[in-house]
């Protein structure tokens, strides 16, 4: 299985409450469970980015408020 198919899988399962909500930018937060290990991803197919986290941010961003 390949990493993005596993990624895939991961965001089906993944409640946004459950997920890990490192911020990348204002349109992508990781998408991945809490706790996961290994690199932040957001997004699906050629949209998909990846991101090792800033040490100077909380792993946990805030959610906006609208």
């Amino acid at each position: 299985m390949s990493n993005d198919r596993r990624l895939d899988i991961e965001f089906a399962y993944t409640s946004f409450q459950d997920s890990c909500r490192d911020l990348f930018s204002l349109h992508y937060r990781c998408r991945r469970p809490l706790g996961h290990h290994g690199v932040h991803a957001a997004g699906f197919g050629e949209h998909r980015v990846r991101w090792t986290h800033h040490q100077d941010h909380d792993l946990d961003t805030p959610l906006p408020t609208h």
